[in-house]
């Protein structure tokens, strides 16, 4: 997993982002702040989006294997 990248916001609230083909991605919308984020998330298991103070803080991914 990577980090999550800043997404460009435009003037009228428009979000610039490219679909990478093959992963799967979450976008993370702040309006508290403006800002958004996207980021891949895992292909089996939880992803957690995490806030403090009413603002995007961090991500945890729970990643199990099948037996």
């Amino acid at each position: 997993m990577s980090e999550p990248k800043q997404l460009f916001i435009q003037e009228n609230h428009t979000i610039v982002g490219e679909i990478e083909e093959g992963k799967i991605q979450v976008i993370v919308l702040d309006g508290t702040v403006g800002t958004a984020y996207m980021m891949d998330v895992p292909e089996h298991g939880k992803t957690i989006i995490q806030t403090a103070k009413g603002q995007f803080a961090r991500v945890d991914h729970e990643i199990g294997f099948k037996i």
